[in-house]
């Protein structure tokens, strides 16, 4: 705005002013106060019809000869409220959207308004996080890890993670859809170049190249189809990165620890979707049934490089103990699995899954309690998987009816089932037309909850499942536990997460 050529006074007067500083030669010599050349407000006058306000003559501000303008001690003030404050937050987001980043041209081009993307992440902080699938902690402490990490994106990392937050918000809030997509294709650039960036990989910076994968993770997993089993394929770049880097060795309540036991919650997972995936594109021909995992399929297990973690706390016990279990199976038709010292393991490992303390976790709120039933169902689950999979077809099934009836007329008649491998498990269970019943109207209860995720994959595997025990149930055929469920599994187009 151009300053002012005339004082107040003059144009009063309707004469010509001299612009003499500090105060006009004419308002001098007509012995008038001059009342300076300020940008002052306008109050509207009582009989201007023009204006939608009337009031009171603005006052004059007074000029003193030498020195700045002193405002009357009447004069009104003008608030700025919280939308007002949200309207310059919009415009200022406008600018920034145009700004080109030096050390990432290509991801500057944002089709997307700065609004819209916060929009996305209020939507993430209120509801999408409520779909990441957790053990051990509630989903707003992954959240609040998340958005800690995203929100000081002054790195390509962060920058990574912003954009994987955002994508995740959109496939959850409108399904699949473009915009979603080409979320993802930005968080993917931008993780690409951070990897590529020479700089030093600091642990913060670590952690953001961890948060990201396992949201492009939990983006896939999300998808009805869950995508292209890319889920797997984040789930280890994550692996690989903690084992690259000191993550492994931060403190269990800290942000980076949270997201670790993340991690290694659905690292575990993974191995249990593995040791049934029989496709060649993630095992050699040799490696069909009784074959030691591929070299390249073996990756280390978190559960074993974290000194950090509490040795009594149960969730970590009973995935420490799910992971060993995957790694320790054999198929029951392998001589070596009549081996003495592979049956003492086997029976090491029940042992131990008896033993786990579930009555560390103290019930002192609601969340506590649900941590302590999610780990009670994992307990019984794990026992009942380790016992089946383990179990020659020539031998008399384990006698597991008063643990199943246990399950049967209590979790799976009232509760919904957001982990789906306890879900998997007690379902190859379900012998009887009543059980089977109870689980799908557990299955439909679940997918009623806007909070988990499709089931419609794992109810497709029960179904199957349900249908393969019923044909060799009057075969000649001896088909063991293992083999139907890695079958079934196997039958996929896409490794599924049982997460």
């Amino acid at each position: 705005m151009k300053a002012r050529k005339g004082c107040w006074t003059c144009a009063a007067r309707k004469i010509q002013c001299d612009g003499g500083l500090p105060t006009c030669k004419k308002c001098a010599r007509a012995q008038r106060e001059c009342q300076g050349y300020q940008l002052r407000l306008s109050w509207p006058k009582d009989n201007d019809k023009k204006r939608a306000l009337t009031g009171k003559n603005a006052p004059p501000m007074k000029v003193s000869p030498s020195g700045p303008s002193q405002r009357l001690t009447d004069l009104c003030l003008i608030n700025t409220t919280f939308q007002d404050m949200e309207i310059y937050g919009y415009l200022s987001g406008q600018m920034h959207r145009h700004r080109q980043f030096t050390y990432l041209p290509s991801l500057s081009k944002q089709p997307q308004q700065w609004a819209q993307h916060m929009d996305l992440v209020h939507y993430f902080h209120s509801f999408a996080h409520l779909s990441l699938v957790t053990f051990g902690q509630s989903t707003s402490q992954v959240r609040d890890a998340l958005l800690s990490m995203a929100l000081a994106h002054d790195t390509v990392s962060g920058l990574a993670l912003f954009y994987a937050i955002l994508a995740f918000s959109s496939l959850h809030r409108y399904g699949a859809n473009l915009q979603a997509v080409q979320l993802k294709i930005q968080a993917l650039q931008s993780l690409s170049a951070s990897v590529a960036d020479s700089a030093p990989l600091i642990s913060a910076k670590a952690a953001q190249h961890v948060a990201t994968s396992m949201l492009l993770g939990a983006f896939e997993i999300l998808q009805p189809s869950e995508g292209s089993g890319e889920w797997l394929w984040h789930t280890w770049g994550a692996m690989d990165m903690i084992q690259a880097t000191q993550l492994k060795d931060q403190p269990y309540e800290s942000d980076a620890g949270r997201l670790l036991s993340w991690v290694q919650y659905h690292e575990t997972l993974s191995r249990f979707a593995v040791h049934h995936w029989r496709h060649k594109s993630l095992a050699p021909k040799a490696s069909i049934l009784n074959s030691p995992k591929p070299q390249h399929l073996q990756s280390p297990s978190l559960t074993r490089y974290r000194p950090n973690l509490p040795s009594v706390n149960p969730t970590f016990a009973i995935l420490n103990l799910l992971s060993e279990i995957c790694d320790t199976l054999l198929d029951p038709q392998d001589p070596r699995s009549q081996n003495e010292e592979y049956q003492s393991r086997l029976k090491d490992l029940e042992r131990r899954i008896g033993t786990v303390p579930t009555g560390s976790l103290s019930a002192r709120s609601p969340a506590d309690s649900d941590a302590m039933f999610v780990v009670s169902l994992y307990q019984m689950a794990t026992k009942i998987y380790l016992m089946r999979a383990s179990q020659s077809p020539w031998e008399p099934p384990a006698n597991l009816e008063s643990l199943v009836d246990a399950a049967f007329s209590g979790v799976v008649q009232s509760c919904n089932c957001e982990h789906f491998f306890p879900l998997l498990i007690l379902a190859c269970e379900a012998h009887k037309d009543e059980q089977r019943v109870a689980i799908m109207n557990l299955c439909e209860r679940t997918q009623r909850d806007a909070r988990i995720r499709s089931i419609e994959g794992v109810k497709n595997t029960i179904q199957s499942i349900w249908v393969q025990q019923d044909l060799y149930r009057d075969s000649d055929v001896l088909v063991d536990y293992l083999g139907i469920m890695s079958a079934v599994i196997s039958s996929n187009d896409t490794v599924p997460s049982f997460a």
